[in-house]
């Protein structure tokens, strides 16, 4: 679900989230956006999505240039009861998350892995923030295009003939 590699939050269902994505990339699944207190910066529900280690509410803060800066997840699942002080449960299968994805590694290249109490929500998440250091130009929408058309074809499916390069 969340890669030591690159901080990428990836679920079964499709949904894959990471450092320098863009908004635009992960907006299909927004159920809507919220103005946050910084200017420019929303807060994108994106809903409940399943993972290897259970279902997740999932959430992602985006700056002004549309990039994700933090994911935001809770542990979604009957079992919680709603009286726990500091919805404790729900910590211990966040920190259990921890342990098992990353090895209890918190501090990585490209950012960091926290649990977080939200006192108005009244409950314990799960909080991936990307360092500001990523914070590399967003590749040109052309640029992009012309990428992705030179991509090598994945294994066994022959590029399209006028895509053939001689072999020198």
């Amino acid at each position: 679900m969340i890669s030591s590699v690159n901080g990428e939050v990836c679920f079964t269902d499709g949904l894959c989230i990471g450092a320098l994505m863009r908004c635009l990339e992960i907006s299909k699944y927004a159920v809507r956006w919220v103005d946050l207190e910084v200017p420019k910066w929303k807060l994108m529900p994106l809903g409940i999505h399943p993972s290897i280690p259970g279902d997740f509410n999932v959430q992602a803060v985006v700056n002004e240039a549309g990039r994700v800066e933090a994911v935001y997840l809770c542990h979604s699942h009957l079992f919680y009861e709603a009286a726990t002080p500091l919805d404790g449960e729900r910590r211990v299968y966040h920190e259990g998350v921890i342990a098992l994805e990353l090895k209890g590694q918190r501090e990585f290249p490209w950012g960091n892995v926290f649990c977080r109490f939200n006192p108005h929500l009244r409950r314990d998440w799960l909080v991936v923030v990307y360092h500001p250091s990523l914070n590399v130009p967003l590749h040109n929408a052309v640029a992009e295009r012309m990428l992705i058309e030179h991509e090598l074809p994945p294994p066994g499916k022959a590029p399209p003939p006028e895509k053939v390069r001689p072999v020198r």
